[in-house]
């Protein structure tokens, strides 16, 4: 009884609001509309207008869901949002994609519904006043006496306007969840892409594991380990000689300390490749710094972030970056490179460009290098665009989730 009772002040309370916003909502969006169609030959203003319209309609369906979310205690499932476009040109058909998509127009439609079921509601508040105020002045007659003919009338009404207040809420319920939120279908194809992901996401960081721990052997057997070795066998010829050939010995010693010292080198050389220091001291701009410093192509860095995101991400953007520029340094043939690390919605955007001779491949048919800073991206639930024709500019685009 009580949740009927709930049911019945929330959806009078929502039907109260209907009317209202429903009018400004409508309208509001609809002048919009028209008017940034109207203005697209002029200088492209029509442009920037849809798209704001396009913002303010996601925004006021955001408000609306959690509007019906909490007067009727439902849960409204949002359409998956798009990745941000990239460019220009794919923002201005982003433009278009967003002000002709289903969700733009069931929103509207949603407006619309709202303002009818609104209006009805008010329609039969106003109507059950004047009925009750008509029986209150005797204009039914004398059938009753006035006090009940009042109550008799009273009562009728009242029974009809909750049955009607129950009715257009259960409608505006049902209303909300179809035309604000997405379908049973839509809903499977969005767990089975998200499955879909998560399944692509563990396979990258399988191999980005692998291809990590094949570097390291590569690193320490092509590197290290030969050096080790001609350090333990100079030092035998010099405990050899230490009896009879003093300073043959001191200089085997001198030469196996020498060394040592290189092999150190490489030993820091490869825990700088596993995670480097600088980058957990002082962050993103100052380690890819760094790394631009070594890039044999002239590179500028600018990092452009309101605070750290965590770790992982760092680690991955770093990695990321370091792969692209030792690929522009061996392959590019570029005269000057660019890094540009940037905050989006809700991710953290990684932009490598350079003016090189163009033509690489991102993926298995790629190169090892750019295979591997695949597979790192994929394994944080990140995506890699590379924007790369023949004869070149090369954008490659890194943007990994992150909440700050």
């Amino acid at each position: 009884m009580r949740s009927r009772l709930l049911f019945l002040w929330a959806a009078a309370a929502d039907l109260a609001l209907d009317a209202i916003l429903g009018v400004v909502w409508f309208t509001v969006m609809w002048a919009l509309l028209w008017t940034g169609i109207g203005l697209i030959p002029l200088f492209g203003l029509g442009i920037g207008l849809l798209w704001v319209t396009v913002i303010v309609a996601r925004g006021l369906r955001f408000a609306e869901r959690r509007r019906a979310e909490v007067l009727y205690g439902v849960a409204i499932v949002p359409p998956v949002v798009r990745p941000a476009p990239t460019t220009f040109g794919a923002w201005i058909g982003r433009v278009f994609v967003d002000t002709f998509s289903a969700e733009f127009w069931k929103g509207m439609l949603h407006h619309l519904a709202t303002l009818v079921l609104g209006t009805v509601f008010w329609a039969a508040i106003t109507l059950a006043i004047d009925v009750v105020g008509a029986a209150a002045l005797g204009r039914f007659g004398a059938l009753l006496s006035a006090p009940a003919l009042v109550v008799l009338v009273g009562a009728v009404v009242l029974a009809v306007l909750i049955a009607l207040t129950v009715g257009l809420g259960l409608l505006d319920r049902q209303l909300a969840i179809v035309l604000l939120g997405t379908s049973e279908r839509a809903q499977r194809a969005q767990l089975e892409q998200r499955v879909d992901r998560l399944q692509d996401a563990r396979q990258g960081a399988v191999d980005s594991a692998d291809q990590e721990r094949r570097r390291i052997e590569r690193d320490l057997h092509d590197g290290v380990q030969p050096r080790l070795v001609s350090v333990a066998m100079t030092l035998g010829m010099a405990r050899a000689r230490f009896d009879s050939d003093p300073e043959g010995a001191r200089a085997l010693l001198d030469e196996a300390h020498q060394e040592a010292k290189e092999s150190i080198t490489d030993l820091r050389h490869i825990a700088r490749g596993i995670h480097p220091a600088v980058l957990a001291d002082r962050g993103l701009d100052a380690a890819l710094s760094a790394v631009a410093t070594h890039c044999a192509v002239p590179t500028s860095v600018r990092v452009d972030l309101p605070e750290r995101p965590s770790p992982e991400v760092e680690a991955v953007l770093y990695f990321a970056v370091s792969e692209a520029l030792t690929n522009v340094s061996k392959h590019s043939r570029a005269s000057r490179c660019s890094v540009e690390v940037t905050r989006g919605p809700s991710s953290v955007r990684a932009v490598v460009s350079d003016d090189g001779v163009g033509g690489a491949e991102a993926g298995r048919g790629g190169g090892v290098g750019l295979t591997g800073l695949v597979d790192r991206v994929r394994a944080a639930g990140g995506a890699v665009t590379l924007d790369s024709p023949a004869g070149g500019p090369t954008v490659l685009t890194v943007e990994v989730p992150c909440a700050f």
